[in-house]
């Protein structure tokens, strides 16, 4: 195996969307310049709401441009064609590919998920009764993109990967608000203790073990795949 490609795909990658990563970064300080702004204006149920969805667009946003550039549309472009050419294998392409899109989306993921929390609870937006379920919601955008990824790499089809993302889009928020609702999360969501218990525990643990496991199965279909058809 020709080690040196894969660092050679990942800069190519790196290269081609720099200014989009660098255009989603300043969109992304702009969002928490904003946010800033608006802290103490606004009632707190209308500043999450609305601070939630200033830092989760443009970092979803980036990481859905990044999969979809990277991944789907080289084969809708036939630029595959071209590493078809080279001696690359097609765990070497994966492996490039994941190289790229998660390190970049989870630097993004790492910075809401911090400035969520510091408005949230150090600043007091929500009593610390709430930090498991606000876990749980940045967990769930992350187990969102990783099974979106994941999608792209093994179809790399423009029609699948849009599906997925509108099921995720859905299905996420669904299964949110019933985690919500359970009693063992419910009943403490308002209080001034941050309990972790059984089942705040468990769900954290499942979401996290289900990116991982996400991520696994795609490395195992991938790697007994013998070309790119």
């Amino acid at each position: 195996m020709i080690t040196s490609i894969i660092p050679q795909l990942v800069r190519k990658d790196f290269l081609m969307m720099r200014k989009t990563i660098l255009i989603f970064s300043v969109a992304m300080l702009a969002s928490i310049a904003a946010i800033c702004m608006i802290f103490g204006r606004v009632p707190n149920v209308v500043f999450f709401n609305l601070g939630i969805t200033l830092l989760i667009a443009p970092s979803v946003t980036c990481g859905i441009v990044l999969l979809m550039k990277t991944i789907v549309m080289e084969k809708q472009k036939s630029t595959q064609l071209f590493i078809m050419s080279l001696p690359v294998t097609v765990k070497e392409f994966t492996l490039s590919k994941l190289l790229l899109n998660l390190p970049v989306f989870t630097v993004f993921w790492l910075v809401i998920t911090g400035v969520a929390f510091y408005f949230s609870f150090g600043r007091g937006v929500f009593p610390n009764g709430t930090v498991p379920f606000i876990t749980m919601i940045f967990l769930g955008v992350f187990v969102a993109y990783v099974g979106v990824l994941s999608v792209a790499l093994i179809y790399q089809s423009y029609g699948i990967t849009v599906i997925t993302m509108l099921c995720v889009e859905l299905g996420t928020p669904a299964y949110l608000w019933v985690i919500a609702y359970l009693e063992p999360i419910n009943s403490h969501v308002y209080g001034q203790q941050m309990v972790w218990n059984s089942t705040a525990i468990s769900i954290v643990v499942t979401q996290i073990l289900i990116a991982v496991l996400i991520l696994a199965i795609t490395w195992i279909i991938q790697r007994k795949k013998r070309d790119f058809i």
